[in-house]
């Protein structure tokens, strides 16, 4: 679609942006009484991003896997066939079960909602992401949990195009 280009009633795309979705963790750590443990921690190695997004009401999702971006409603917010999913990676104790939530964001105000979609991975096994539900995975031999995120974007409201729009979701994780 070209900038000046009809979008719907009247409407025409000024400007589009980039919706950034940052994360933030809350790491609840049980006492650890043997020096032999490390404290988990999380790191991002990819910044979730659905790209190119026109501020108008309308929804798209991104799969995690393929980073495909696809409009779900008739306005086409989502400017961008390709997106970048979110990649994370919890370091943890070696064999121990660690409780995963990957938290939705909801309106915070601005109109904007991000739904997680994705998969937990270990070495030893994995697990498809139920938004805002604990999950349990085994942190196996490595200790390493891989988190892969797409989901769905939503806008409720018409948004300033010249505004930069940075969101924040929860990661939150405790090792069992």
């Amino acid at each position: 679609m070209e900038k000046g280009q009809p979008l719907s009633e009247g409407l025409t795309m000024k400007k589009s942006k980039k919706i950034i979705l940052f994360f933030s963790s809350i790491l609840t750590m049980l006492p650890l009484y043997t020096a032999a443990f490390i404290t988990p921690y999380i790191i991002e190695t990819r910044t979730l991003l659905f790209g190119e997004v026109i501020f108008i009401p309308g929804s798209c999702t991104m799969a995690h896997d393929t980073m495909v971006i696809t409009n779900i409603t008739a306005q086409n917010i989502c400017v961008d066939g390709i997106g970048s999913s979110g990649s994370y990676r919890i370091f943890a104790n070696p064999n121990k079960q660690v409780q995963i939530k990957i938290n939705s964001h909801i309106n915070s105000g601005n109109g904007i909602v991000y739904v997680p979609s994705g998969i937990l991975e270990s070495d030893v096994e994995s697990k498809n992401i139920i938004p805002d539900i604990n999950e349990t995975i085994d942190s196996g031999a490595s200790g390493i949990i891989n988190i892969t995120l797409g989901g769905r974007l939503t806008i409720n409201t018409i948004l300033t195009p010249s505004s930069t729009n940075s969101e924040l979701f929860n990661i939150d994780f405790t090792e069992l």
